[in-house]
């Protein structure tokens, strides 16, 4: 299969995706206390690596008017190592609705990078690598304390949501696909590749205040889908040749834990966060948030 020609190419992220990409439940552990009491906070999210399962594809080329659909990856061969990172930067928005339930809103910009393996029986496996542009990202969600001891140790959970779509550029081996493409003999190729991340988290966690300290560990379950779409276009002696490529992934583990804390700088004000998420991915988190 020359598959290098005309079908090397894939999309695939994701957070995001979350980049393994889940969200963080700090900046602040704590509900914010009461109806229309709010805060705003600035948070780094990067996720360092998560693995991705890939699920389906298809690709396409139309010549003279004429569309050709086939299964990707081949069949019998294969898609393995796929692995994501990300970095996210937020704002972060919260409104108390009740003493013991918070909404809020994320917003911010966040890029995608990721690699995987194309296997094929008999040849050498290709590096896949996609390099993503930071791009908006948007996302919200609500935090609820579902019990509070006489000693204050809290147990809360957290369910939120995040989308955002990358533009990037996609090399095989080290090389760029438009040049892949004219080192096979074309005059002129041109490409543009995006991929689409939408990820889901619920967190289950403990939080207690001793002072300017607020540590809260957990567990989550988070899943991650990417899809992504790759067109490609080319001129052969003033042939015009154009292909597509449609996939979609899935996280490969959706259950990790969470560790952390927030540090009041200015009691009940000011405080920093620092976070750490690890099994599903290995990711973490640093914010500052100040509750008005």
């Amino acid at each position: 299969m020359n598959r290098v020609i005309l079908f090397s190419f894939i999309v695939l992220a994701l957070s995001l995706p979350s980049i393994g990409m889940a969200a963080s439940v700090g900046n602040i552990a704590d509900t914010q206390g009461g109806l229309g009491k709010f805060s705003l906070g600035v948070e780094y999210d990067g996720v360092f690596n998560r693995d991705l399962k890939f699920k389906s594809g298809n690709s396409s080329k139309t010549a003279g008017g004429v569309t050709v659909s086939v299964p990707y990856p081949s069949t019998g061969d294969s898609i393995k190592d796929m692995k994501l990172e990300s970095n996210r930067i937020f704002i972060k928005g919260t409104l108390g609705l009740h003493p013991n339930i918070d909404l809020f809103l994320k917003l911010g910009m966040a890029d995608a990078k990721w690699k995987y393996k194309y296997v094929s029986p008999g040849e050498t496996d290709e590096k896949n690598e996609f390099d993503g542009d930071y791009d908006f990202v948007y996302g919200g969600g609500i935090k609820a304390k579902i019990f509070e001891s006489s000693g204050g140790l809290r147990v809360m959970v957290d369910g939120q949501y995040l989308r955002y779509e990358v533009d990037g550029d996609f090399k095989v081996d080290g090389k760029d696909l438009a040049q892949i493409i004219i080192d096979d003999g074309a005059t002129t190729a041109s490409y543009n590749s995006k991929t689409k991340i939408q990820e889901w988290q619920v967190a289950l966690y403990v939080n207690q205040t001793f002072g300017q300290f607020s540590p809260y560990a957990g567990v989550k379950y988070s899943d991650v889908t990417a899809k992504s779409e790759t067109n490609f276009s080319r001129i052969d002696g003033g042939v015009a040749l154009s292909g597509k490529l449609d996939e979609k992934a899935e996280a490969d583990n959706n259950f990790g834990i969470i560790v952390g804390a927030d540090i009041y700088l200015i009691p009940n004000r000011l405080s920093v966060n620092i976070e750490g998420r690890f099994i599903d991915e290995t990711a973490g988190t640093i914010g500052v948030n100040y509750r008005f």
